[in-house]
């Protein structure tokens, strides 16, 4: 079981931090305040930072965060282009162990990573539904992927806190 907590409710890319039940692994995912990721996990460890896409805030923290706790960056190959010291490169269907397996999703139009969590009914979508999905529309083919999920599938992220991924996509289709 996974436990999600909104640290910072960013407009555009807001910050989770995932702790599993099970191995009480800590993942925080699009760190866009050092010092409320820091009062989030109080002493705990934190094991894995998971980057969306490439926004000043998420790779300033991420660059702090890391250096703070040692923790891995895990993002994808967009973050090439940064200084940032990437632990490994994502690519579309690479499964990544945060506790409960999540399976990276990329939508290249706009360099976005998604973080699908099939066995706790979650998908984090970064800053993907923040503005709209209508400069995502060459994009049509990955969101594709998004609609294999699971019909239950809640998404996290950017203009879809807590909302059933559904629901989003019609909303796309619509538009």
């Amino acid at each position: 079981m996974l436990h999600v907590t909104m640290v910072d409710p960013h407009p555009q890319t807001p910050c989770y931090l995932l702790t599993c039940a099970h191995t009480w692994h800590r993942t925080i995912v699009d760190p866009t305040s050092p010092k409320l990721v820091q009062a989030a996990l109080a002493e705990n460890k934190l094991d894995l930072i998971l980057i969306t896409a490439m926004n000043e805030a998420t790779l300033a923290s991420a660059e702090i965060l890391h250096h703070r706790t040692s923790a891995p960056i895990l993002g994808g190959e967009y973050l090439k282009e940064t200084a940032l010291p990437v632990a490994r490169y994502l690519e579309d269907g690479a499964v990544v162990g945060l506790g409960p397996l999540a399976q990276t999703i990329l939508l290249p139009h706009g360099n976005i990573l998604c973080y699908a969590m099939g066995s706790e009914g979650v998908v984090f979508t970064g800053p993907l539904f923040a503005t709209g999905l209508t400069h995502h529309k060459t994009n049509k083919k990955a969101l594709l992927k998004l609609q294999n999920l699971p019909e239950e599938t809640m998404a996290c992220g950017g203009g879809a806190h807590n909302l059933p991924l559904v629901g989003l996509l019609t909303a796309t289709r619509a538009s």
